[in-house]
């Protein structure tokens, strides 16, 4: 935390500037990137409330999963995280 506490303060900053715009976004949160040929499926969670830790994730599978989120719109001005079960 002590290191990556001014890296978080970033981040919440920027997303605030997001979430305050008038544009439709879709925060996207990968866990720990990989760069392996993906599994196909991950966990989505927009509530921590009662979740596990993130784990880790492919990135072709964050890729295969924004493709997803541009064709159906599932989470249009919401911050997702993705990860791995486990």
């Amino acid at each position: 935390p002590l290191l990556l506490g001014r890296i978080y303060a970033d981040k919440d900053r920027q997303e605030a500037v997001v979430r305050q715009s008038d544009l439709d976004w879709t925060l996207i949160r990968p866990a720990f990137l990989k760069s392996g040929p993906g599994r196909g499926q991950w966990r989505e969670i927009t509530d921590w409330q009662g979740q596990r830790r993130m784990t880790a994730i492919d990135r072709c599978d964050v890729a295969a999963f924004v493709m997803q989120e541009l064709a159906a719109h599932k989470y249009g001005r919401q911050a997702v995280n993705l990860s791995w079960e486990g």
